[in-house]
């Protein structure tokens, strides 16, 4: 906005023109953006449900085949590069997590994305809930659920699969308990697989992670 400044009497200085920019609009907006705390705005990652439509939000962390174990940084809001797994061990499927869920671990819940190439780092992809392995870690005497939500790719915009689903069955629970069992003792954890099981009990999973999620939210930020 522009106004027009008048100089005093006898002064003989012109009549000027400047601008004036008021506190609203974009500058209000991003200063919301950037407060923390309690008052903190979500965005981005953080402000994704887990459903879209009959599908799931999947954030890819590590990518399938990968051995750089990346983590998401809630504070930061970056992913960060937690770990290198040895020679001869990988990341069997792509490996994320369901957005605005909170798990038995206290963080979001887990899923193993099951496709044929692996997804970058940080993207979201539409995925469809195939079943669930169910298993406990112990660290320190210490035990807590860790479950990993199963699920598929669907294409972007036709929302089909991307592959047909494969069999829930003891093979490819047997891939996915040796990777975790061999992960976890590398972290001196121990990983106990209490079973895998389809589609409507990883939804009962998922949907109690996201009232979780809710409670995690109204009381604040984690210290």
């Amino acid at each position: 906005m522009f106004r027009l400044v008048l100089p005093e009497s006898g002064d003989g200085a012109q009549p000027k023109i400047v601008a004036s920019f008021r506190s609203s609009g974009m500058p209000r907006k991003r200063e919301d953006q950037q407060r923390n705390g309690a008052g903190r705005s979500r965005s981005g990652i953080q402000a994704l449900p887990t459903f879209n439509g009959d599908a799931v939000n999947v954030v890819i962390e590590t990518p399938k085949g990968g051995r750089a174990k990346m983590k998401y940084d809630e504070k930061a809001d970056v992913f960060r590069f937690e770990k290198l797994l040895p020679l001869g061990q990988a990341f069997p499927f792509d490996f994320g997590f369901l957005p605005s869920t909170i798990g038995g671990d206290g963080d979001p819940l887990d899923v193993l994305l099951i496709g044929e190439e692996p997804s970058p780092v940080g993207c979201v992809v539409l995925g469809k809930i195939i079943g669930v392995l169910e298993g406990k870690q112990t660290e320190k005497g210490r035990n807590e659920r860790n479950d990993r939500i199963l699920a598929i790719p669907l294409d972007g915009k036709s929302r089909k699969p991307m592959m047909p689903a494969p069999r829930v069955d003891k093979a490819l629970e047997k891939g996915i308990t040796d990777f975790f069992v061999s992960y976890n003792a590398l972290q001196g954890k121990k990983f106990v697989p209490l079973g895998l099981h389809g589609r409507r009990r990883a939804l009962r999973l998922v949907k109690n992670g996201i009232q979780q999620g809710k409670q995690r939210k109204a009381a604040g930020p984690r210290p």
